[in-house]
Formats: structure tokens, sequence, C-alpha cells
């Protein structure tokens, strides 16, 4: 483990000065838009594309399809991935066109018949089921060549919204492909839908207002698709994550204030945290153990009994995938051979739904990049999660030859695998690794943004740094590096699995929480000499606040 420190710093800078240089070592050069960006509201989706001449007559040809098909009664279908990204944009896009007085069925793919994005069983289904004239893909689409090609055969015109890697090239046979890399998928999902409705209202003033909708409620769900897809929060997805964050307090959708009740939330200010570790795994769990259909149906009910039963049946299977999360991860640790620069492990019993939490929870166990198979519906499925520097998806893609399909970004991905080829995927795979990944790539770096004295913690401080929110990828949380002396240790929780420490140095002390660390703090003890690599919080409790510290590493000082 390494640890690089971007910034140290003396007794004499101000908590200004602290700030400044936090948002310098960012790279952010426009501050003023960093600290208060544009609302989502006043950003058009042509911004996101360069060809605006190509864009306007794209955008132009898909109202004009629009108008005919409401004209005609014809059928649209939004289909959607079944994650939360997924399920939060189909549900934006679903509704908008439902609101706007459009024929429109959502469509979400069973992960074990259909699997992920389109497929011809998919496509059969829709059509068997709506006849759609149109179908909307929300955050697949951009690799699926073959099965869009399939689409038009039969009859159906196919627009695409994505924000995954594409190809060389993009779907020749889509209508039209609204794709960047700069949005989550439920971000896509929203901005077209925003453009959609503001055309549509031009031309018909009479069309319902949803205003509030873009403004709040669908907001909200664009930023739980942007935080739990880990898209980086800078630029345009900072603004949806930053107001959408902000939007939850004033949300009329039953299924979210049903969510935040459910996991205790309703009376705070939602964080990215909350978002990335306790509401999105309460949406994604239907897509992962029973089917997708069920969480967008949460979050698009008008029923508060509806909401009410649902999110308390997302927060009990959640609890499920928990345990069989854990169970299934010790079973592959038994599988893992630590010295291979890439972790490959399959077992035909885990279930397809979690394999990609087996994968993130092996990568960050072992800081190298992991890929989870297991049998689903006469294939093997496999999910892959990456490190820092080693892109992942294109690491597949070079294999490509051996798979069925591969999709995805730099840090994750997903294929499917004929299960002849494993042994020889994984054999191929490994070659591969040993001799193009680094090994520098595979020592953990821990990075500190300022090293300053304890006496430089303040309440003042940790508040200022809440004006840098929200934190994420590209904005990472600040961490601090300090060192002082073990003053006490105690160990908290109702399993006694997170640890209290006090740190003092000189006569000034900092509390700070380590979350289950009491495995590592067994080497911690009182009167030691520590370097704590903490996060900065404002602790409120009975009207009082303070500063408290959140560790993330702890280092003893010989």
């Amino acid at each position: 483990m390494n640890i690089h420190i971007k910034r140290t710093i003396g007794e004499k800078e101000t908590d200004e000065q602290i700030i400044a240089h936090l948002i310098k070592d960012r790279g952010i050069k426009d501050v003023v838009s960093f600290l208060a960006p544009r609302h989502p509201t006043e950003i058009a989706l042509g911004s996101f594309f360069e060809d605006k001449k190509t864009f306007q007559k794209n955008w132009t040809k898909f109202i004009i399809l629009l108008k005919k098909i409401k004209k005609d009664s014809a059928m649209i279908v939004v289909y959607m991935d079944y994650d939360a990204d997924g399920i939060t944009g189909g549900a934006v896009m679903w509704e908008t066109l439902h609101k706007l007085g459009f024929k429109v069925m959502p469509f979400v793919p069973d992960r074990k018949l259909e699997g992920y994005g389109f497929s011809e069983k998919g496509i059969d289904r829709v059509r068997k089921e709506f006849n759609p004239a149109l179908i909307i893909s929300i955050d697949h689409g951009i690799v699926a060549h073959e099965k869009i090609t399939y689409a038009k055969k039969l009859g159906i015109q196919i627009v695409v919204t994505d924000h995954h890697q594409k190809k060389k090239t993009e779907p020749e046979d889509a209508l039209l492909v609204f794709h960047t890399d700069k949005l989550s998928g439920s971000g896509v999902a929203y901005f077209v839908a925003k453009e959609i409705y503001n055309s549509l209202k031009k031309s018909d003033d009479k069309l319902l207002d949803l205003s509030f909708q873009f403004t709040n409620d669908y907001l909200s769900l664009a930023s739980i698709g942007t935080i739990a897809d880990l898209v980086p929060l800078v630029n345009e997805s900072r603004s949806v994550a930053k107001y959408g964050l902000e939007a939850f307090s004033k949300t009329k959708k039953a299924g979210l204030r049903e969510i935040l009740v459910e996991a205790r939330l309703d009376n705070k200010k939602i964080s990215t945290y909350d978002v990335g570790y306790i509401i999105a795994p309460r949406i994604n769990v239907f897509g992962r153990l029973e089917h997708g259909l069920e969480a967008l149906r949460l979050l698009c009910t008008g029923s508060p009994k509806q909401a009410h039963e649902l999110a308390s049946r997302g927060g009990k299977i959640n609890k499920n995938r928990q345990d069989i999360v854990e169970t299934s991860v010790q079973q592959a640790i038994e599988q893992v051979d630590s010295s291979s620069k890439i972790i490959i492990v399959y077992s035909d019993q885990w279930e397809e739904g979690v394999i990609g939490l087996i994968a993130s929870k092996l990568m960050n166990l072992y800081y190298r990049p992991v890929i989870v198979m297991t049998q689903s519906d006469g294939f093997v499925k496999g999910s892959a999660r990456s490190v820092s520097g080693i892109n992942i998806t294109a690491f597949l893609r070079d294999l490509q030859n051996l798979l069925i399909d591969v999709g995805g970004h730099a840090a994750a991905a997903g294929f499917s695998i004929a299960a002849a080829q494993v042994d020889e995927f994984t054999k191929k795979a490994q070659q591969k690794a040993q001799k193009e990944i680094k090994k520098a790539l595979l020592v953990k770096k821990i990075h500190a943004d300022v090293a300053l004295p304890l006496k430089k913690v303040s309440l003042n401080l940790a508040k200022k740094i809440l004006s840098l929110e929200p934190f994420g990828i590209g904005n990472p949380t600040p961490t601090f590096l300090s060192q002082g002396i073990i003053q006490d240790i105690v160990s908290v929780g109702k399993d006694g699995s997170h640890i209290k420490l006090l740190l003092r140095d000189e006569d000034i002390f900092l509390e700070l929480i380590y979350f289950r660390g009491a495995e590592e703090a067994k080497k911690l003890k009182r009167g030691a000499a520590v370097k704590i690599l903490y996060n900065l919080q404002v602790d409120e409790w009975n009207g009082k606040e303070k500063v408290k510290g959140i560790v993330k590493y702890a280092i003893i000082v010989t």
C-alpha cells in the first residue's frame, strides 16, 4: 500500500485556503460553476453533441415521428436495463410519455430469461405483447448492432439512449442514437425526456405541465442512477447529482418517500452515500433476485399502499441479498490465486444477480481485476470489475472471439459465454493479464488530499467541506492525514465490529469512528503513535454539532 500525499500544510493556513487547495488539486478551473453548477433544467440535450447541425436534424426527425405515432395511436415501448440506472431512467422516460398522452408500455427484461439489453427473446416478446411502432432503449443498446438489425427486419424502429462504451461505429440500423459518456443512462434518459417535453409543449400548450417533475421527481430519479452507476460527478453529472439530491425533500413520489421511510432516511439530508449504499440497492435488488419490473412499479405507483408494500419487500429482499453475497464471497475466496494479475472464479451455485457484487468485493479485497462467472439459462454469465488504470471492457473485447457478447465501461463489464469455452477463456485471460498488466497498477494507492496537524481540524473546516458536495468519482470525499497518540480505543456497535478512537496531539483531541475496523484495530493500542487517514464529518446530536473523523486507514508509527 502506497500513500500519496497531495499537499502538506502548516498551522498558518486558513480554512478558506485549505478549501481552495482542495478545489485546485481536483483540477477544477471554473470554481464558480463547480460550487454553483447550472441546474439541469437549464441544460439542453444538444449541448452534449459536438455536431449541433446533425443533432438538430435528428431531433426534428424524432419529434415528427413521435407526433405521427401519437396521432396514429401507435404503441411505444420503453425497453430499459434492470439495474438502478436503467430502472430510474426508464421510469422518467415511460412516465413522461405516459403523461404526454402516448400509448406507451415499459419493458424490463428478465435477467435469466432475456438477459441484459436487447435480445432476440426480448424483442420477440415485446413484439408479441405490444406490437410497437417504436422502441426506446434506456441504458443499453449502443453495442447491440445485430439485435437492432433483427428488430428492424421485424418492422420495429429503435431509438437508442445510452452512455456505455461504444464500438467503432454506432448501430447502423437504429433510427436514431442519443449517446454520451458524460452522463449515466438515467441522465441521458432525463435529458432526452425533458427535450421531448419541451419540444411538444411548444406546439401544444394544452399538454400537462411537467415542470415540477423535471425540477424535482424526475431529477431525484436521475440522481439515483447517476450515483449508483459510479459516473464521475463532474460537469453535467455533478449538476444532476447535486440538485437531484436536494430534490429528495420535495418529492411527491410515493415510492421514493416509502424507500426513505423504510431505510430510516426520511428526516435527513440525502447524501451520495445514502443513495449509493442504502437507496439504490433497494431498487437494484428486484432485478438481481426477482424481477426489475417490481422496482419500476415501486418508483411509478401513485398508490401509497402499494408503495409501502413494495418498499418493505425491497428492504427484506435486500437483507437476503446481503447474506447471499457474504456467503458467495467466502466461497469465491477459496478459489482465489492471489499471485495472479487477474482473479477469475466460477461456480454454478452463485446467483447471477449478485456476481457483480461478488466481483466488486473481491476487487477491493485483492486490488486487481476480477471476473466472476456462473451458469444461467444454458450459458455462462460473467461480471467483471477493475482497478484504476485497467479498462476491463477493452480487455474483454480483445477476447471477444471466445464470448457471445460483452458490454460495459472502463471499471465494469458484463458478458456471456458458452459453457464449453470457459476453460479456454480463463486460460487466455490469465495469459493476457500476465503479459499486459503491469505490477505497479496492482499496488493499492492511498491518496491523502491534505496532511495537516490535528489542531487545524475544526467544525468550521468540516462545514466548509460540505460546499464541495456531492462527492463521488471525479470529486472524492476529501481525505486528510494527521498524526497523534491513541488516547482511547473502544469497540462499538451491536457486534463490536466498529471502533471508536480518540486521537490526541498535545492538548488537541479528535474523535473518530472506524467502521468495520475491529480486525485492523487489533494492532492498535492506547498510547500508540499512529498516522490516521480520515474524512471529516459534521456530527449532529440533540441539536448540537461537533466535528468527527471517519477512519479509512490507521498506520502505526514505528
